[in-house]
């Protein structure tokens, strides 16, 4: 279970990459910026290609397909409800309240973010992209 998590939250941060990052990439500069393997890389391109959320091949540029970028928001918008559910509520530091809600975004069910939204008294259904500014990838 522990590996299917790992391949889970390495795939939503290439997802949430693409999404923010807004232009195509190539997969060489996609690693270099995730700082992955370009065996790990590659297996994750597969497996979000195979689910139709991006189109890419190899030595061309990586896009994500409206499908693909649906889904990025909607773990985005998690992970913003989370981070701001562990600043607001258990007073975590910025840094680490990114960190731990882009662990825990792709692996929390709607019904607990639902739960979360009614305790920050927001809506599941909200944008909530403007909440994060820390996206260290890009530096």
């Amino acid at each position: 279970m522990i590996k299917t998590s790992l391949v889970k939250e390495k795939e939503n941060l290439v997802l949430d990459f693409l999404y923010y990052w807004n232009r195509p990439i190539r997969a060489g500069d996609l690693k270099t910026k995730l700082k992955f393997k370009h065996s790990t890389l590659n297996s994750i391109l597969k497996r979000l290609e195979g689910q139709k959320l991006l189109v890419w091949e190899k030595y061309k540029e990586i896009q994500l397909t409206e499908k693909g970028n649906e889904s990025a928001e909607h773990v985005s918008n998690h992970h913003f409800i989370i981070e701001r559910f562990l600043k607001e509520t258990l007073n975590c530091s910025d840094e680490f309240a990114h960190n731990e809600a882009l662990h825990l975004a792709g692996t929390f069910s709607c019904e607990l973010i639902e739960e979360i939204c009614k305790k920050l008294n927001i809506s599941h259904n909200e944008l909530h992209l403007k909440f994060c500014d820390i996206r260290t990838y890009f530096y």
